[in-house]
């Protein structure tokens, strides 16, 4: 039996779904790692409200590697428009990930069981099962925090790193098991792709 490379992608954004569209028909095994530092639009409503990792880049790779007719797809990222305070910006499939994850009481249990409803074609896995804030020094030694902020400075970054949203606990933020194991695994690993 012949061997099927596997393909490890990791990245968010607008970038993630489009490398993983253009694998998706490939004679690959692929794996999307998803970044969730996301905190702008209804990502970080949702992650600033609920408390939850935030939905819309896990959202993007899940539409990217299904198989679900298009009509399905294009509900799961129907964007409600309404003027109403509560659903306006608000993705369908952000709702949808961010109850489920609720339900199951992790983002990890909530996205493989997306995964199996939506046929996806490939593993999705969320970094970690907690919402991260992306920190950045710049080179002129001022740092910020939130994803949203450090693009909005327009100014050189000297370094990156994450730290818990949930400041109460200042642990150090592990990645889950089933990303190690899948890049430990991987016979080519794609850094990278963001907005």
């Amino acid at each position: 039996m012949r061997h099927r490379p596997k393909v490890v992608v990791i990245g968010g954004g607008t970038g993630l779904p489009v490398i993983l569209r253009g694998l998706r028909d490939q004679d690959i095994e692929i794996t999307a790692v998803v970044t969730v530092a996301d905190d702008g639009g209804s990502s970080g409503i949702l992650r600033n409200y609920v408390n939850v990792v935030p939905p819309g880049d896990i959202r993007n790779a899940l539409v990217a590697l299904t198989n679900l007719p298009k009509l399905e797809r294009d509900i799961f990222q129907y964007r409600f428009d309404s003027s109403d305070q509560f659903l306006a910006g608000h993705a369908i499939g952000n709702l949808i990930i961010t109850a489920l994850a609720e339900m199951k009481g992790d983002i990890y249990q909530a996205v493989q069981e997306l995964a199996e409803m939506m046929d996806i074609r490939g593993h999705i896995y969320p970094v970690t099962n907690e919402p991260l804030t992306l920190n950045a020094e710049f080179t002129d030694g001022t740092t910020l925090s939130g994803e949203s902020e450090i693009t909005a400075a327009h100014k050189q970054i000297q370094r990156v790193w994450v730290t818990p949203t949930n400041n109460a606990d200042q642990h150090e933020p592990a990645a889950m098991h089933a990303v190690i194991e899948a890049i430990h695994d991987a016979d080519q690993i794609v850094l990278g792709p963001g907005s």
